[in-house]
């Protein structure tokens, strides 16, 4: 009788097992089935022994794990309530998973009671028990915003693990980790961190690691990049049945979708995580996802009238709820919904009652307040107050920019001060004034356009990417004609160009931000270098221009801005064609007359309105103007052109040569080129000392050792 009890016991400690190891690897369905018969066997042993006892405590607490992920708090937790409370040996286990779902649940202040109780048992419990408390209570402080807190537990905890070899606990602590730089801010950082994780060769389901990735790319402004990703993470948590991290990955989709402007899929992803969470009791999340609903609808022009008290209702839930951040963007949504039915009496009553914001707040929030004080500002006849607001924010921005070291990351993060930059456009054209509509125009360009000089990458690990992509493109190139062959290596390039994107995303910036130019510098320097500059800008649906000629500076509005781009696609689109080497003569001369009327059309409404005399030309332009080949409009061939994406760009570049170290140019004829030779002398004497390749000379080690030493190729 003593051994079939026995039997028994070990065979439901090993079911155990495996039902432990399949919750810890993210496979709730296959744990619970596991469990449940791990229960059963454990229950046909009929002796109370204290073996017998924490084996079915320690599956009891399991179980309740799995069931939590599969029917939510509710089940769980009756089922934990089931387990022996009396074991001593267990006290830590027992606390530490009624503290998850508390947590789960949203109930933070209790979860963090039930850890520190977790923690009091300490000196009885392995290792792995201790790891696990330690992680969940971090978990708590990142939620409350106690950093300092939340990084002790999570460094602890990755010290013990790492030194235990448990690699699954070493795998989320460092994740955990990276989430919390995230929360402070340090992005690079974070992705860093998260990427460690991801390297560790452990069987854990990566769908949590993939959402908090995600939500470090979309904080950095990479809402494409992040909605794969969240995609991804979806397609996991569907398959494993892990319906509230599925809400949460649905709920940062509809965040994805705000940030890109596609406010009807913003609004079905909310509406989809907000039903999800109401069927599992989380009014907490719940409320989030009413947030994100909310100001799509301020986004889409919903009649303001109708956001008012949703959002100071909401506002309200989120603050008791201990959601202080949103409750204050709730907040800021009814203040706008205020201002836009003109009453800003009522708006300044809510920003008031909101309090000043932290500079430790997400770059969004600081961003949407400084947008909502503007906006504020500007309604009661403080313009000057609203035009600070606006420098502030952009300054903001422009110093979160530069702490990322990857261009892409700088460039994406743009898109967080869209709104800010197109507001103080429209406030300066209010004014008519020119130098207002310059200044607030040259701001805007600033968040996109004061990036770093493109220098060979310092990271080794980066470095080392790029020289196996450099052998890959030239394995593919021998490879071209043989498709068998050249598959893998497409798929290689594909996979290392991802890769050293992802590196440069861990990178962290030098920290300073390049100052925008200021107007009396740019007038002098057109001045004189004999010039006319033109900035354009789009401001509400209209193109408009600021012109500089002779230090003086007019505003010329220029009609409707859909329209010029509609021409430019055309003159882009036709001249894809012609660049065909092999066009049928009716066709060439079809499209070239396509092409020649959509040059005149633009040259008519860009260039005429401006009556230019053939003066040497700056245009400042950037979004689709930017991609327009100007030197093929009518009045300006022949005409010199500079094309410069900001005047500050343009004026950094005008005044570098003279402070410029010495250059190593080198001027390559290139293959099939008719006018290929002629061109390089050209070069060459406008450069002076230059390395030249023509002929035979003009071969592929030749152009590999210039782009290894040259400062400029051509």
């Amino acid at each position: 009788m003593e051994r079939d009890v026995l039997s028994r016991v070990d065979a439901a400690r090993r079911l155990h097992a495996r039902g432990l190891a399949a919750n810890e690897s993210g496979h709730p369905l296959r744990a619970a089935r596991l469990l449940s018969r791990a229960l059963d066997v454990a229950g046909l042993a009929s002796d109370d022994t204290e073996d017998r006892l924490v084996v079915t405590t320690q599956i009891v607490i399991t179980l309740a794990n799995a069931e939590f992920e599969l029917y939510g708090f509710d089940p769980a937790m009756a089922r934990l309530d089931s387990a022996a409370t009396g074991l001593t040996s267990l006290q830590v286990s027992v606390h530490n998973q009624r503290g998850l779902f508390l947590l789960r649940a949203g109930r933070a202040i209790d979860a963090l009671q039930e850890f520190d109780e977790a923690a009091r048992w300490f000196a009885d419990a392995p290792v792995r028990e201790r790891c696990r408390v330690l992680l969940n209570r971090g978990a708590v402080h990142l939620d409350r915003g106690a950093l300092r807190s939340a990084r002790a537990d999570l460094a602890q905890c990755a010290d013990l693990a790492g030194s235990a070899g448990l690699a699954a606990l070493t795998f989320k602590a460092l994740h955990n980790l990276g989430y919390l730089e995230f929360l402070r801010g340090d992005l690079p950082l974070a992705l860093r961190l998260i990427a460690e994780a991801n390297r560790l060769d452990v069987d854990v389901s990566r769908g949590i690691l993939l959402l908090d990735y995600a939500r470090v790319l979309m904080e950095a402004g990479l809402a494409r990049a992040a909605d794969r990703t969240l995609a991804e993470a979806g397609a996991i948590f569907r398959r494993d049945r892990l319906a509230q991290d599925l809400a949460e990955s649905e709920l940062e989709r509809a965040r994805c979708a705000l940030i890109g402007g596609d406010v009807a899929a913003a609004r079905r992803f909310a509406g989809r995580a907000r039903d999800r969470f109401r069927r599992r009791g989380n009014d907490r999340w719940r409320r989030t996802c009413e947030l994100v609903r909310i100001q799509g609808d301020l986004a889409a022009g919903r009649p303001a009238s109708r956001l008012v008290e949703p959002a100071r209702r909401l506002r309200d839930e989120l603050d008791r709820g201990g959601l202080h951040l949103s409750a204050r963007a709730a907040g800021l949504v009814a203040a706008e919904a205020y201002l836009a039915l003109g009453q800003p009496g009522s708006a300044a009553e809510i920003v008031a009652s909101l309090g000043p914001g932290s500079r430790h707040d997400p770059i969004t929030a600081r961003l949407q307040a400084r947008h909502v004080h503007a906006q504020l500002d500007a309604a009661r006849g403080q313009v000057r107050a609203a035009y600070g607001q606006i420098r502030t924010g952009l300054n903001e921005l422009a110093r979160y920019q530069a702490s990322f070291g990857s261009i892409d990351l700088q460039t994406a993060a743009a898109v967080h001060g869209r709104r800010l930059a197109e507001f103080g456009l429209s406030l300066a054209l209010q004014s008519r004034r020119p130098t207002e509509v310059f200044a607030a125009a040259e701001r805007a360009r600033a968040v996109s356009t004061r990036l770093p000089v493109v220098r060979p990458p310092e990271d080794p690990e980066t470095a080392e990417l790029l020289a196996d992509l450099r052998q890959t493109v030239e394995s593919l190139r021998a490879a071209t004609q043989d498709r068998t062959a050249s598959a893998p290596l497409v798929r290689r390039r594909r996979d290392l160009e991802l890769a050293i994107t992802a590196r440069g995303w861990t990178l962290a910036g030098g920290g300073a931000a390049r100052p925008t130019a200021q107007l009396g510098e740019v007038r002098a320097e057109v001045v004189a270098t004999n010039a006319t500059m033109v900035m354009f800008a789009e401001i509400v649906g209209t193109m408009h221009a600021v012109a500089i000629r002779n230090g003086r500076l007019r505003l010329h509005e220029l009609g409707n801005a859909a329209a010029v781009t509609e021409q430019v696609r055309r003159i882009r689109a036709d001249l894809d064609v012609l660049a065909q080497p092999r066009l049928p003569g009716g066709l060439s001369a079809a499209v070239r007359s396509s092409f020649e009327r959509s040059a005149a059309e633009l040259d008519r409404a860009l260039l005429a309105p401006l009556h230019l005399n053939g003066e040497r030309l700056v245009v400042v332009s950037t979004g689709i103007l930017g991609q327009l080949p100007w030197g093929t409009l009518p009045s300006l061939r022949g005409v010199p052109v500079v094309v410069a994406p900001s005047a500050t760009a343009w004026l950094a570049a005008i005044q570098t040569p003279a402070r410029r170290r010495k250059l190593q140019i080198f001027a390559v004829a290139g293959p099939d080129l008719v006018r290929a030779n002629h061109e390089v002398v050209g070069v060459a004497a406008a450069w002076g000392t230059v390395v030249t390749h023509t002929g035979e000379a003009a071969a592929r080690p030749a152009v590999a050792k210039a782009m290894a030493r040259g400062s400029v190729v051509h």
